[in-house]
């Protein structure tokens, strides 16, 4: 990953909680009262089939299950700023994180309407990025750029 991209991470990371050692969520409810991804999930949904499952408690992003003929996709959209993951959910549960050069058709329109948006799909090697965040679930030497911008979640998705 560019440094240039991982410094424009840390400073939205920094900006939006305010403090590192002690972080201020009060913009979750903000971002779900706003609703900001309202009409992409609209488009989304003239393609897949698309169910919310954001847990505020633990999430700093919107969260949707995407199904379509049996596939299934984890799409989270940040609160933090422009910044999406995707995930294909394999046949046997396990997580794939899908990248903007996928070759599979529905990932293809997937991806094209979250960047029409302008959203920034995030790969392995960024999300993995170490980020000294104090968070409730992660202890301080596991977190990284995935739990500070998606979900504060011990074990990351993909290497549950």
């Amino acid at each position: 990953m560019a440094i240039q991209n991982m410094h424009t991470l840390s400073e939205v990371i920094k900006r939006t909680y305010t403090s590192l050692e002690q972080p201020d969520f009060s913009f979750v409810s903000k971002a779900i009262s706003s609703k900001p991804y309202g009409s992409l999930i609209q488009k989304i949904g003239i393609f897949f089939e698309v169910e919310e499952i954001t847990d505020s408690n633990d999430d700093v992003s919107f969260r949707y299950l995407l199904s379509k003929s049996r596939k299934q996709w984890i799409i989270e959209l940040s609160m933090l700023g422009f910044y999406a993951t995707v995930f294909r959910i394999s046949d046997v549960g396990s997580i794939i994180v899908v990248t903007k050069n996928t070759s599979v058709q529905d990932e293809k329109k997937l991806v094209s309407l979250l960047m029409e948006y302008r959203l920034k799909i995030l790969e392995e090697q960024e999300l993995e990025q170490p980020f000294p965040i104090k968070l409730s679930n992660t202890e301080v030497e596991n977190t990284c750029i995935y739990q500070a911008l998606f979900s504060d979640t011990d074990v990351l998705p993909w290497k549950a």
